[in-house]
């Protein structure tokens, strides 16, 4: 131990090394600095300065961390005494730990319940209509007012049920002010006629105030235009020669011309409204026509748009120096505009697990708020006053940004942080992240079902749970800086990976690599680009060196995710849908269980007190100082915290949510068979064969909302395409069964299905037409006469021609649909011979052809080539052992221009249109 004057009598070990405690050491009778910096932020953030050369305070109770080795920089015969005090100067500037940093117990869980619950009723909430909601709430009130009531006479009996009684009523009184905000926020947005117009589709010119940046989205897959998305409150609106105002959310899709609007511009536009999903934010989208009228915005909004459009644009400038895709990074990395981002770095980005730099991420928040107030001690301002121009800097860096999910969380848990080092509360990094959760809940509800907020919260809850244990571990083996550079983008992996899984079905193999090569950077990055933003808006000419030194760590961190995504097998394959899910979860788990298992003990993590702690304890009563085993109740609290997210992606992922609601046509996802299904009139429709399986065409037809069947095709005697016939009769009234055949006759236990469901029963053959609704269809094979040689080539083939849902008081617009040609499994001779026998197909073509035989070889390409669809739709199961859909098919299909979609990759695909362009979309919306 060193005295208060700084000798050097501390003993030096066998190997050359020396024990530091405290801010100073001694090395062969020099003084050695181990870290100044470390030294100034700790008691920056402590308010207060340990005197110059003196010991600091030893920690109370029987435990007393070991202080941290650094190892003596010894001059060697080789070395010349001017380099070893260069060496021996640097070495003392990076220590193998800092002298005071402990890991500390997690004991502060007490709000992990009161966020669950208020999770949990705010996404059940944005689910529920808006009186429903309110309904709710005022219950979950009463019931909290009740249990709260009975505290005070549980105690006066003695009863210790008082302690749960108390623990229930509080998380009620978070969720019931969670679902009340939700339902009034709900019935607002629904109030007046907005409500029916959105229910009846109507079309609306309105006036709207954007709410988000406008944001590329995929272009129109036939016309080639761009498109693009923008989120905003429509307040005025005139609806069938009625004018009322508003207060809808709504997501606006319009073409190029909505390129440049920003958030707090006003502007006009016309468009039809579609009605949204439950728990979707916005309560309609709007298909914009034509061109908006835009009215930029003023004040702050004006002024923040001001400044990312400069510092794009000075980025751009350096660019001859920094590297295009620096210049094209970095508005990402400061400013989280994505705009600039060239498409090739952003998928090795994405394949590199190194997207959540492409945008400002909660991490960001913390550097700039460390920054400020680390700079605002610097000059001797009070601990106030530093706090308040950290959180008056994160307020701007917020509106600069934009308020995403994870920006909001990590801004609202720095300033209760700040609140809670000015309190004398200390750091208490759990309970701040429970209260950021059920703050930001009940004043955005639909962030509960948000992606972006559900990976914050889990790469938080993994610092906060994972992170220390993590790095203690990595510290045995490895220098502290690199343990804690590794603990980071591991402890976040381990709880991210499960919900990562469920939106790309692939794991980064480089992930933890790429992330700690582009870390030290991306600190400097923030703080010095949000400097370069603020002087290129200011004082242009003096921007130059701070674009220069941020669009260096950009360009580092572009090289990086270049480097990486290029080594191979830099993406592994990983198994989609519930089973990926279920197998990362029980990975992950494994591995934080064998961390939890062979780490560091509970009893070598326990904490020293603060400073203000001891000083109280030794005004007071002595505090315990046993071992604390915070195991259990870190188990719980990480069950609580995480269950809410887990449950949410889950549910949005497993739930059968409704199709889109002007869908026109639909492919099922029954796995290896086909099921089609055309709408014909709401609730109604033609179905074209069923799959294999019952249940998965009863479901999708649910999804579709089908209640009654017109006509139920079977294009050939198939086990893939009858086997869930059952499916489609379950619950439904089916008017019509249509059937061809190779053999005399149906299957018997088919036929007895299909006849004890008391439909009528037709064999098709060539020449057939009908109608149901807006839908016409045509029989084109088999020939009426002689039989086929297999039943592949007894498939039947129909062409659709589907117009749009005719509804009760609506007129149809003219030219208002597309044609379908369904072909079975038709194998290549008989496709030749049905061109033959309608040799008008090739003059008329078709929109969409559903490829035949699921894509297999057989079924030949003269189809593709000869009628040169716009769309090619494929029903294969994936990972079949037939190897469909075959590379010759595709191939065909790509070099003649015809988008493919497959049911083996998108699950259930709908299908509609607007006159103009064909477009689709996935049956559940994901």
């Amino acid at each position: 131990m060193m005295d208060g004057k700084g000798s050097a009598d501390a003993p030096k070990s066998s190997d050359d090394v020396v024990r530091v405690q405290g801010v100073d050491g001694f090395h062969e009778g020099r003084r050695v600095r181990v870290s100044g910096w470390h030294r100034y932020t700790a008691a920056a953030l402590r308010g207060d300065v340990q005197p110059h050369g003196t010991d600091p305070p030893e920690p109370p109770g029987p435990w007393r961390p070991e202080a941290p080795r650094v190892p003596a920089v010894v001059s060697r015969g080789h070395f010349r005494p001017s380099v070893s005090r260069v060496v021996q100067r640097i070495r003392a500037l990076v220590p193998e730990r800092p002298a005071d940093a402990r890991i500390h117990p997690l004991l502060e869980f007490r709000l992990v319940p009161v966020a669950a619950a208020a999770w949990a009723g705010a996404f059940l909430a944005v689910r529920l209509p808006g009186h429903e909601a309110r309904v709710l709430g005022a219950v979950l009130a009463l019931v909290s007012i009740v249990l709260l009531v009975l505290v005070p006479v549980l105690r006066r009996t003695g009863s210790r049920s008082g302690i749960f009684v108390r623990a229930v009523a509080v998380p009620a009184a978070a969720a019931a002010l969670v679902c009340v905000g939700a339902g009034t926020l709900t019935a607002e947005r629904t109030a007046g006629p907005i409500a029916s117009a959105i229910s009846e589709g109507r079309t609306v010119t309105g006036e709207f105030r954007a709410s988000t940046d406008a944001r590329a989205v995929a272009a129109d897959r036939f016309s080639g235009d761009s498109r693009y998305i923008t989120e905003a409150v429509l307040q005025q609106a005139t609806s069938d020669g009625q004018r009322f105002s508003a207060a809808a959310t709504v997501l606006v899709i319009g073409g190029s011309g909505y390129s440049d609007i920003q958030l707090g511009d006003h502007f006009a536009a016309a468009g039809s409204l579609q009605a949204t999903d439950p728990g979707e934010r916005s309560v309609a989208l709007l298909y914009a026509n034509g061109q908006p009228e835009v009215e930029a915005a003023g004040g702050w909004y004006g002024e923040t748009a001001r400044i990312r459009r400069t510092f794009s644009a000075a980025a751009a400038e350096h660019a001859g120096l920094t590297g295009r895709d620096a210049a094209g990074l970095l508005p990402g990395m400061v400013l989280g505009d994505r705009s600039t981002l060239d498409d090739a770095l952003e998928t090795a980005m994405k394949n590199t697990g190194l997207t959540h730099i492409t945008a400002v991420s909660g991490a960001n928040c913390g550097y700039l708020l460390a920054f400020v107030f680390l700079m605002a001690r610097a000059v001797r301002l009070p601990r106030g006053w530093a706090a308040a121009a950290g959180v008056a800097a994160l307020l701007g860096f917020v509106l600069v940004v934009r308020p995403d999910a994870s920006v909001l969380r990590a801004a609202v848990m720095g300033s209760l942080g700040t609140i809670a080092v000015l309190s004398g509360r200390g750091k208490l990094p759990a309970a701040l992240l429970c209260l950021s959760i059920t703050v930001l809940l009940a004043v955005d509800p639909w962030l509960s079902g948000s992606y972006a907020f559900i990976l914050s919260v889990l790469a938080t809850s993994g610092l906060i749970l994972l992170g220390p244990r993590l790095t203690e571990l990595l510290a045995r083996r490895l220098p502290w800086p690199l343990a804690a550079a590794l603990a980071v983008p591991m402890a976040a992996q381990f709880f991210c990976s499960p919900v990562l899984v469920l939106l790309q079905p692939q794991v980064p193999a480089f992930s933890l690599p790429a992330n700690v090569a582009v870390a030290p950077v991306v600190p400097l990055v923030t703080v010095v680009g949000m400097l370069a933003a603020v002087v290129a808006a200011t004082v242009p000419v003096a921007a130059g060196p701070f674009v220069l030194i941020s669009g260096a760590g950009a360009a580092w961190t572009a090289g990086m995710a270049r480097f990486f995504d290029g080594l191979p097998g830099s993406l592994v394959p990983w198994p989609s849908g519930v089973a990926g899910v279920i197998l990362m979860v029980l990975a992950a788990g494994t591995g934080v269980w064998l961390l939890w298992r062979f780490g560091p003990s509970p009893e070598s993590m326990q904490s020293a007190r603060s400073a203000s702690a001891r000083s109280a304890s030794a005004r007071s009563a002595p505090v315990r100082s046993g071992p604390v085993r915070p195991r259990r109740h870190l188990a719980l609290a990480a069950a609580l915290l995480l269950l809410p997210a887990g449950a949410a992606a889950v549910w949005t992922q497993l739930r059968p949510g409704p199709a889109p609601t002007g869908w026109m046509a639909a492919a099922c996802d029954v796995g290896q068979g086909d099921g089609l299904v055309v709408r014909t009139a709401a609730h109604r429709a033609v179905v074209i064969d069923a799959g294999p399986d019952p249940d998965s065409m009863d479901n999708c037809l649910k999804r579709l909302q089908v209640e009654t069947v017109d006509l139920f095709i079977l294009s050939h005697a198939h086990l893939d395409h009858y086997g869930g016939a059952e499916g489609v009769l379950r619950g439904r009234e089916v008017n019509h069964v249509a059937y061809s055949t190779a053999e005399a006759d149906l299957p018997e236990p088919l036929r007895t299905l299909l006849s004890d469901s008391g439909a009528e029963l037709t064999r098709m053959t060539e020449g057939m037409t009908s109608q149901a609704g807006a839908v016409e269809w045509e029989v084109l094979w088999p020939p009426a006469r002689g039989r086929q040689a297999s039943e592949n080539d007894a498939s039947s083939v129909i062409l659709m021609t589907v117009g749009p849902t005719v509804e009760p008081g609506r007129d149809v617009p003219e030219g208002h649909g597309f044609t379908m040609l369904l072909t079975g499994d038709i194998e290549e001779d008989a496709s030749g011979a049905l061109l033959s026998r309608h040799a008008w197909l090739r003059d008329a073509g078709v929109d969409v052809l559903k490829v035949p035989h699921h894509g297999a070889r057989n079924g030949g390409t003269g189809l593709i080539e000869e009628l040169n669809p716009r769309l090619a739709l494929i029903s294969v199961g994936a990972d079949n052992e037939y190897g469909h859909p075959a590379a010759e098919i595709l191939e065909v299909l790509q070099r003649s221009g015809t988008a493919v979609v497959r049911t083996d990759e998108l699950g259930s695909i709908s299908l509609e249109t607007d006159g103009s362009s064909l477009t689709w979309d996935r049956v559940d919306g994901r």
